[in-house]
């Protein structure tokens, strides 16, 4: 007696199951992978953008009045909000910056922190 050749209905179903399962981990993944590069696009532009807040003070050499500041500090198209507090240290010559970056005007999630300490002496 001669035996069929080729795949019976169970197998071949079975093998597209698998290659189902198969494909939508590979979707899932790169879905991952998206989100996870445009939120480290994201907070390496609000690095950027914390930092020349700094280097704008540092370099026109005029010490911000106490407080809060919010402004726009966009970079490269990414619509990004600053905030600029300015305090004093227990060492009343020496100012403490600190600037942090939110995504949006909502101010809910921080994307960059940065810290400096400037004198007030010339």
């Amino acid at each position: 007696m001669r035996r069929p050749q080729g795949f019976t209905l169970v197998e071949v179903l079975v093998a597209l199951i698998i290659v189902s399962l198969v494909l939508a981990a590979s979707l899932r993944a790169a879905g991952v992978l998206a989100v996870g590069q445009e939120h480290l696009e994201s907070a390496a532009l609000a690095g950027w953008s914390a930092e020349n807040t700094l280097a704008d003070v540092r370099l026109v050499r005029t010490l911000p009045g106490l407080g809060k500041e919010v402004f726009d500090c966009p970079q490269l198209g990414l619509k990004l909000v600053c905030e600029r507090e300015v305090r004093t240290t227990p060492n009343l010559a020496i100012l403490r910056i600190d600037v942090r970056v939110y995504p949006d005007a909502a101010r809910d999630h921080v994307l960059a922190r940065r810290t400096a300490f400037m004198s007030k002496l010339p």
